[in-house]
């Protein structure tokens, strides 16, 4: 549910992270030849699984895509590199590749459980397209348990006002401040049970209470209208794909984490529990004691035997108490730990504290490691880490620059090493020109100024600080830094015109522009030198090893792994290469 004003802590929400590693295709056509070796669709998609570029078009997609290409070309001539120097017979490769083992047996199970599952239908995608055809506004009331959601319709239909009703008991964080409105939205915002309710009511209907894994939702429906930004289907087409994936991405995830706590019970020892509270009660006089929170323990108070106490256990593994207590207050914000009377949101809180290793272990019991998709993504990796480790150990390194060398680059680039020039101003900012010109007539000294400013500057957060934006620099607030810096020190300046509305300001002080000492400098020189020395290094190495190898590039595969209809209403490029 897109719920801005809904946050639910969960165990699916704490654990999809871990099952969150990229998606790629399963295309083995090749998109390019590296001495023989074939960089597939498949490898590329995984390669540039986790980047996310902004693409402006199908033609802006594939020459960014293929600036990536050449990275990966690049990477492969150093793992071939890498292979000859014996690198991949080193135990820091092996050591790199086990402590990362994890995250790809997790990798494996979410492509296994998840992603492989995932299909979006012409049918799925025309249907939510012809959703898309109108917007609706609604409030909502959400509660925890259905006799609350049922007395509240009861005082809705007798005539009690929505938005007071909302404030007052709805569970939803937000509704202090918005009384449950939650405005303006188009199908695929909402959990499915809130958005079939809401788009099947007219405007002024009020819905029995509808479940949702957020709990129970009272609606009520505020507007309907024609969706003004719906579009043609193949200009949305590609966006609504993905919403599709996203939802049903968090319902199979959900599902899945379900059945895996449902395989994985965790078995709680209430007598430690039990004990701990027991003890805790009589370390601390009641005075104090009503002062403390029952979710903590000061771990000191312990001894070894009582640290060594088991909390829980589940298939393959177990917890001490210091060790959920240690991990508890390491990982979890006070106000979300139970507390120790509470045992079944204790032995929920232990799931989530140990998700990852949970699914490790039903990844390896589900043999993911022999899997060829597996195995294939760990190579890689393990061949990635052989070209990191070729380009840092086994690249010519230029020698450490001298002391004149330092020197020359600090005197020929005085503007790497100049701190900006800054001004103290305070402002009033205004939408009103009219206004931003009686002002700057009327004021006549900088109290009356800040007077002001708290009454009318449009600034976000600067009415609390009378308009004062301290010291500023040209990069931040160009044209009212330009106006500033020719006005005189004590002088109101202004109105400057200014991202739609008007400035007006007082300078308090000026700061020129000064240049850093050479001493000072110098580390900070040699590293960039040395930093730039090794590039040039590196991309000298590249162009004799591309000039030495043979080396084909496929652009029609890479043209084929770009959905051009997405770009369809905007874009006219083709893609012949």
């Amino acid at each position: 549910m897109r719920m801005r004003n809904l946050i639910l802590v969960s165990i699916v929400a704490a654990c999809g992270a871990i099952l969150s590693a990229g998606c790629g295709s399963d295309g083995d056509k090749t998109l390019a030849t590296v001495n023989g070796y074939d960089i597939t669709a498949d490898e590329f998609a995984n390669y540039i699984s986790g980047l996310k570029y902004p693409y402006t078009s199908a033609q802006d997609e594939f020459d960014k895509k293929r600036a990536i290409l050449d990275t990966l070309i690049i990477e492969r001539l150093m793992i071939q590199a890498a292979y000859d120097k014996g690198i991949d017979k080193l135990d820091e490769v092996n050591r790199l590749v086990l402590a990362n083992k994890d995250k790809f047996l997790l990798d494996g199970l979410y492509k296994t459980h998840v992603r492989d599952r995932i299909d979006v239908t012409d049918a799925e995608l025309h249907d939510f397209y012809n959703k898309l055809r109108y917007r609706i506004r609604a409030s909502h009331i959400v509660v925890s348990d259905k006799d609350t959601a049922d007395m509240l319709v009861d005082k809705i239909l007798a005539g009690e006002n929505f938005g007071n009703l909302a404030y007052q008991y709805s569970e939803d964080p937000q509704a202090k401040r918005n009384r449950g409105d939650l405005g303006y939205f188009t199908w695929g915002a909402m959990v499915e049970e809130f958005q079939e309710a809401a788009f099947n009511m007219e405007p002024g209907q009020v819905s029995p209470p509808v479940k949702s894994r957020f709990g129970y939702h009272i609606i009520k429906l505020v507007d309907k209208s024609e969706n003004p930004e719906w579009g043609s289907f193949d200009a949305v087409r590609s966006q609504i794909s993905d919403r599709i994936r996203s939802q049903k991405h968090g319902e199979l995830s959900r599902l899945y984490f379900d059945s895996i706590k449902a395989k994985y019970p965790i078995t709680l020892d209430t007598a430690t529990l039990d004990y701990l509270e027991h003890k805790r009660t009589n370390m601390y006089p009641p005075q104090v004691l009503a002062t403390l929170p029952n979710n903590d323990f000061d771990l000191e108070q312990l001894d070894r035997s009582e640290r060594e106490l088991v909390l829980a256990t589940w298939d393959g593994g177990q917890m001490t108490l210091y060790g959920y207590l240690a991990r508890a207050r390491e990982m979890l914000h006070p106000q979300v730990r139970p507390t120790f009377t509470d045992y079944d949101s204790v032995a929920a809180m232990i799931f989530q504290l140990n998700a990852q290793d949970i699914l490790v272990r039903e990844a390896i019991k589900e043999d993911i490691e022999n899997t060829p998709y597996f195995m294939k993504k760990i190579q890689f990796f393990r061949e990635l880490n052989m070209a990191d480790i070729f380009k840092m150990d086994s690249m010519p390194q230029p020698p450490t620059p001298n002391e004149g060398q330092l020197r020359m680059y600090y005197d020929k680039h005085p503007e790497e090493f100049t701190d900006p020039a800054k001004i103290h101003i305070y402002e009033i900012l205004v939408s009103d020109e009219m206004l931003a010109n009686k002002l700057a007539r009327e004021i006549k000294s900088l109290t009356q100024f800040k007077q002001m400013a708290e009454k009318y500057t449009e600034r976000p957060a600067k009415r609390g600080t009378n308009g004062d934006l301290d010291y500023i620099e040209k990069k931040w607030f160009p044209e009212v830094f330009d106006a500033a810096w020719s006005t005189p020190v004590g002088q109101l300046g202004g109105p400057v015109p200014t991202v739609g509305r008007y400035s007006i300001f007082w300078v308090v002080d000026k700061i020129k522009p000064a240049l850093k000492d050479y001493l000072g400098l110098k580390g900070q020189i040699q590293a960039k030198l040395i930093k730039d020395q090794r590039r040039m290094a590196f991309e000298k190495w590249v162009l004799q090893t591309e000039s030495e190898s043979s080396i084909s590039v496929n652009e029609d595969v890479l043209w084929g792994m770009i959905d051009t209809n997405a770009y369809a209403s905007t874009d006219s490029t083709t893609t012949e290469g």
